[in-house]
Formats: structure tokens, C-alpha cells, sequence
């Protein structure tokens, strides 16, 4: 009977080898670390709109969507009933030498995808409300035309909301609704609970101008309240760098604990610090999602100070080279993410924390 064969077993490692290893296992760590880092900074491109996903969506007479009326009521091509969009603000908007491409139309929740497949879940997310859509062409070359969207949001900080997040850095500022930007010859803004986008089917000096005075035309029909979004009023304003404040529904930070939260961008010194503000509905809530976030600090990370005092609690924390700060004052959370340095984070944190304009 042949006896088992023995496999042959080194009993020494080699330095080399120790060294190869070791350097191995550092790398991996490495890039675990950077996709957490990357996971905890708000990339805009996830959210920046593709303009020619929405212009190659062209309505003509015959598109099957149009809504029909009972004289009342919006009905879909279903039969399900929908509460009407506020009359004619896509009506009569054609500049002279331009028409009506179509008809206008309208989608719901259940039918957004219809318009903006890839794109809905993020509008549903802030509670979208209705969609209306209208085209207008050159008369004198259909190959020139601007698509008209109206989004109806509910509430004006869900307009805000949408708009904010998926406006890029660096676009010029325009004076339409409550804040504005422009896009070679196409314009956004945002009013009361609506989200505008002009989208023009080319660039050019005199296309932009059209697609202007149209949007200007609209801004006046738009009603808006006129009351303040709470984080754009709570945050501080000093240091704050204009047109970065974005507000996140779910999910802020990457962070699924992190709800109706505010994120804006501050400079302090030659340092570029993301702050955030987040208020939950009661104390016990924010001290949940404090908890939340502190878990998170000790599971990918290390507590390196905590404060506690009469009015707020703060936490520091070493994410692997970069520093988060996080505070809580009554129902409120708020903070600096993924900072090199850890004083000018601690400084920035308390900054936000004493200059808050809701003391909550």
C-alpha cells in the first residue's frame, strides 16, 4: 500500500517576499481608502444633466403621451386622474419668426420616465410633482428650435433642491426666478416650486437672446411666495462661495443615515471646505442620526476627540489622512467633511456652529 505523499512546505520566508507582501496589503488599503474618499465627495458629473438626452425628445402632434381633459381633470392615456397643471404658462411664449412645434404636453410621477428616462428617480426623489413641456421652432429653419420644461416640484425647496444639484461650477450667473445660470444659449433657474429649463438646440449669440426673452417671459408668469429655504437662510454666509449650496433630500455626503441636509463650499484661507447642515424633525431625531454618524466615524475611521457641553456636542475623526467634524445642537446636525487639515476643519466646523442663523 503506497503511503500518502507529502506536500513539501517551506518553513522560511524570504525578506523579498515579506517585503512584496506587505506592500501588497499597504496598496489594497490604499484603494479601499480612496473609493471611501471618493464615496464621501460630491461628484457633480453624477448628477449634471445631458442636454441632448432632452432635445432628441421632440413632441409632434402625434405624440401618444398628450394628455386629454374632461373639462376638469387631467386624465393619462391610462385613465388615472391628475390634477392640472396651472393654465397656459407654457402658452403664447413664441418670439416673433418662431411657432409652436406640437402640442403641449404633461407627465406625472408614473410617466416621467417617459421624458427623462435615466433621470426620474432622482426628481422623484424631492417629490416631483408634474412635468410640462412645450417646443418652439424657427419658422424660417426648423432645425433651430428651444424646448421648454417646466417642472412643478410642490414646493419651492424641492425646486431649489433639483436645481441645485444638478447645476455645474463655473457657468455664468443670470437674473431669472431666485437664482439662475446659463448654458451657451440655454437657461435654468428656479421660482416658488418650479424648475425651469430652457434648452436650446444650438449655441450662438442670437439663439441665446431668444431662448432669454422667452425664459424672462415665463419667470414673470411663475408665482413664488417669496419665503426663505431654511439652509440657504441657516447657513452662514461668511466665506461661503456663491452658487454652491445644494440641498439632498436622501443620501447626502454618500452617507444613507444623512436626510434633508444643506452642503455648501467655504473658503478659508487657501483651504476649500464642503460644510454641511442638516435639521431633523426633533432633538431625539438628530441625536439618532448623530449616532449614526458617529458609528460611521469608528467603523472606517478613529475618533480622535469628542467635546461634550451644555449646548452642542462635536466630534472629530481621522478617515484615514482626512478629517471629519461633526456637531449636534438641538435638532440640528451639521459640520466639515474630508479635510487634510485637521485645526483649519475644527475651525471651519465651529465657524459654521457659532455664525448658524437658526440657533434651533
Amino acid at each position: 500500500m503506497k503511503g500518502k505523499r507529502r506536500g513539501y512546505v517551506r518553513k522560511r520566508i524570504s525578506k523579498t517576499e515579506t517585503a512584496i507582501s506587505c506592500m501588497l496589503l499597504l496598496l489594497l488599503a490604499g484603494i479601499g481608502l480612496a473609493i471611501y474618499a471618493k464615496g464621501q465627495v460630491y461628484d457633480p458629473g453624477l448628477f449634471r444633466m445631458d442636454l441632448s438626452l432632452f432635445l432628441k425628445h421632440r413632441p409632434t402632434e402625434a405624440q401618444s403621451d398628450q394628455p386629454v381633459s374632461d373639462g376638469e381633470h387631467i386624465l393619462s392615456p391610462g385613465g388615472e386622474v391628475r390634477q392640472p397643471s396651472p393654465s397656459g404658462l407654457l402658452d403664447g411664449l413664441a418670439p416673433t419668426g418662431w411657432k409652436p412645434l406640437g402640442k403641449v404636453t404633461q407627465f406625472a410621477a408614473d410617466t416621467l420616465w417617459e421624458k427623462i428616462d435615466g433621470r426620474a428617480e432622482q426628481y422623484l426623489e424631492y417629490k416631483f410633482v408634474r412635468l410640462t413641456c412645450a417646443s418652439l421652432v424657427n419658422a424660417q429653419d426648423d432645425s433651430e428650435f428651444i424646448d421648454l420644461y417646466l417642472f412643478d416640484m410642490g414646493r419651492p425647496a424641492q425646486a431649489f433642491g433639483v436645481f441645485s444639484v444638478e447645476r455645474p461650477e463655473g457657468l455664468p450667473a443670470v437674473i431669472l426666478g431666485r437664482e439662475g445660470y446659463r448654458s451657451e444659449a440655454s437657461y435654468f433657474f428656479w421660482k416658488g416650486p418650479y424648475y425651469v429649463q430652457i434648452l436650446a438646440s444650438s449655441k450662438g449669440a442670437k439663439l441665446a437672446q431668444v431662448g432669454y426673452d422667452i425664459a424672462h417671459t415665463l419667470e414673470k408668469r411663475l408665482k413664488d411666495d417669496s419665503k426663505p429655504i431654511w439652509g440657504l437662510k441657516a447657513l452662514p454666509e461668511k466665506d461661503r462661495i456663491p452658487g454652491t449650496v445644494q440641498y439632498f433630500v436622501v443620501d447626502a455626503l454618500s452617507l444613507d443615515f444623512l436626510k434633508e441636509t444643506y452642503i455648501a463650499l467655504y473658503r478659508k484661507g487657501n483651504a476649500k471646505v464642503t460644510a454641511f447642515l442638516s435639521k431633523q424633525p426633533s432633538p431625539d431625531g438628530a441625536a439618532k442620526t448623530f449616532t449614526s454618524y458617529e458609528g460611521h466615524m469608528t467603523k472606517f475611521g478613529k475618533v480622535v476627540d469628542k467635546r461634550e457641553t451644555d449646548n452642542y456636542t462635536l466630534i472629530t475623526a481621522d478617515m484615514g489622512g482626512v478629517f471629519d467634524v461633526v456637531f449636534r445642537k438641538g435638532s440640528l446636525i451639521g459640520g466639515v467633511s474630508m479635510m487634510e487639515n485637521r485645526s483649519i476643519a475644527e475651525k471651519a466646523a465651529m465657524d459654521i456652529l457659532t455664525g448658524l442663523r437658526d440657533k434651533d
